[in-house]
């Protein structure tokens, strides 16, 4: 018995540090679900803007993913150019604006939506329309997400 327990304790030991990381890791991912954030950067040389919106979802990302690729097929103003569901990224357009979208799978329930927007300085933000698109995928999804 003394033998059993003195092979199991390395492995314990290794193992042991990995336990509050994984609390740690929760209770941050627990802080920052359905919290949604955007950032917009504008090069006037280039007449060009571009608009990140992301949120952490309590959502299998393969479910996120799908949600999110149904809805820009539903939209009639929207062209999808690609979809791929093994990398979860597409890519859409509607006008002038370019959207790539990509699922991020942070464990088998979180996954991390992000979009990217690009288009003219002549066209109005897109940031509202990202952001309301996002609730929607969040109704979809039965979450609760909040604009940061």
């Amino acid at each position: 018995m003394k033998t059993v327990l003195l092979r199991a304790l390395p492995v314990l030991l290794v193992l042991a540090p990995l336990a509050p990381a994984e609390a740690q890791w929760v209770f941050v991912a627990r802080k920052a679900a359905q919290r949604i954030r955007e950032i917009t950067t504008e090069n006037e040389q280039a007449n060009a803007r571009s608009e990140f919106v992301t949120v952490i979802i309590e959502a299998p990302a393969d479910r996120v993913f799908s949600v999110a690729l149904e809805t820009v097929k539903k939209n009639p103003n929207a062209r999808l150019l690609m979809a791929d569901s093994v990398p979860r990224r597409l890519q859409a357009v509607e006008g002038d604006r370019k959207a790539t979208l990509n699922v991020a799978e942070l464990n088998d329930e979180v996954a991390e939506l992000m979009v990217a927007v690009t288009s003219s300085m002549s066209e109005p933000p897109a940031s509202p329309r990202i952001v309301a698109t996002v609730m929607n995928l969040c109704e979809q999804l039965n979450k609760k997400c909040t604009v940061e």
